[in-house]
Order: structure tokens, then sequence, then C-alpha cells
């Protein structure tokens, strides 16, 4: 019997392929089914890398928005600078005449961590202009340099700023109750840098918190008062010393 070779090889082989294809197909779904989870890992850090890039894109904005208020912040003490400037130049050209500090008498001065004006405050700043406009010279050529001073409780820089509330409180009454020009009253703190006597008992710490009065006036002005003007009576404060320098001042 003659066996057809042909026959007999094609049957197998397409068997042979069948088994070839069955086992590629297993084999694929095997990684796919691993393929999947790292696919939806992936997902999920595309989606995440998303929101982080919108994060930053909206930080950017604010930062770009932050910058534009420091530059704003600058422009505005460059002003306050200048303001600065001219007031120093005005009271350069000014004779130091008179100082008046607010006396240490009990309900006069300021409270602990306080820049409200007390109401004795108020009475003794209502003296020293009813003097001065005694005086032969008066108001004319005056201008006021307002100094606020603290203890030493607290930051530096926390009572620079509570000497200033308290310079701006003088300021404000001097400008709206006793009608001085607002161009005519500097505001100056000193803060916690110019103590009148130590800062070791409550009683001391109470007397560096106050607020003196510096009266500048134009050379002019005053010798022609002093050449008219009868022996006046010893006045309220004496001159003072030498501030200490390094002060930062700011026009009303």
């Amino acid at each position: 019997m003659k066996v057809n070779i042909r026959q007999l090889f094609f049957p197998a082989l397409m068997a042979a392929s069948l088994v070839v294809m069955q086992g590629c197909l297993a084999t694929r779904d095997w990684v796919q089914e691993r393929l999947d989870p790292v696919a939806g890992r992936v997902s999920q850090s595309e989606q995440r890398l998303n929101q982080a890039e919108g994060q930053m894109g909206s930080l950017g904005g604010r930062m770009t928005g932050a910058e534009g208020m420091l530059g704003q912040m600058d422009g505005r003490i460059g002003q306050v600078d200048a303001k600065t400037e001219r007031a120093l130049s005005a009271l350069a050209n000014l004779r130091l005449e008179r100082r008046f500090v607010i006396d240490m008498k009990e309900g006069a001065n300021f409270s602990f961590n306080s820049s409200n004006l007390p109401t004795q405050a108020k009475k003794e700043i209502d003296g020293f202009i009813s003097d001065l406009k005694g005086d032969a010279a008066g108001m004319d050529g005056a201008m006021f340099l307002v100094a606020g001073h603290t203890d030493n409780v607290g930051s530096e820089d926390y009572n620079y700023e509570l000497g200033k509330k308290r310079a701006d409180a003088v300021s404000r009454y001097l400008i709206t109750q006793k009608k001085m020009d607002p161009l005519r009253v500097v505001t100056v703190s000193y803060g916690e840098n110019a103590p009148m006597v130590e800062n070791s008992s409550a009683q001391g710490r109470g007397k560096n918190r106050r607020v003196e009065i510096l009266l500048y006036r134009d050379g002019i002005t005053s010798s022609a008062a002093a050449s008219s003007a009868t022996p006046a009576a010893e006045p309220r404060a004496a001159l003072p010393p030498q501030q200490p320098a390094g002060e930062r001042l700011s026009q009303r």
C-alpha cells in the first residue's frame, strides 16, 4: 500500500500550529493581565503629575502677585524715605529751643503695651502749648519733633512700632485739637534705644514709656523774640542731651 506523505504531513502541521497558537494566546493573556495594573498605575501617576503641574502654576501666579505687592511696598517705603530726608533737612536748618516731656504724674504716662493717649497727658500737652503761645515768639517758625519711647520689654522691632504709635497719638492731638500745621509736626520713634533710666524696675520701665516734644525754631525768629522779650521764667523742661543716632523718622 502506498502511503501519501503529503496527506499525513499537513494534518500534523495544522495540529502543531493550533497548539502553538493556543500557547501564544495563553501567553498574551498572561502578559496582558500583568500589564493592565501597571498601565493603571502609570495613568494615576500621570494624573498626579498633571495636578502637581497645576498647583505649581497656581503657586507661580501667587508668587508673581506677591512680587508685585513687594514692589508696591518698596515704592511706598521710598516715598517715606523721601519725606524723611526732607524732614531731616528742615530740622538741620533750625535751632533746638526746648524739650517737653510729659510729666511722670500718675495717669499721665502710657500704660504697658498701650499707645492710647491718657487724659492727664492731654492736660500736660495743653499746658505746654499754652506756655509756648505766651512766649514772645509764640508759634512763629516753630516745628515740633514728637519722639516716642518704650521700655525694653519685647523685641526691638515691636518697640519701635509701639514708640511710633505713641508719637503718632501725640501728633494727632497736636494737629486735631491744638490746630498745629501738619507740615510742622514730625514724628520719630526711638523705641527702647533712648531710656531715661534703667529698665531694671517696674518704676524705671514706667518712666521710659514716654513721649517727648522737641521744639525747633529758625534762628531769625528766635533772635528777634529774644531781643524784644522781657526775662522769662525758667522753661518747664531743660534742653535735651544729644539724641542717639540712627533713629527712624516719619513726617505726618
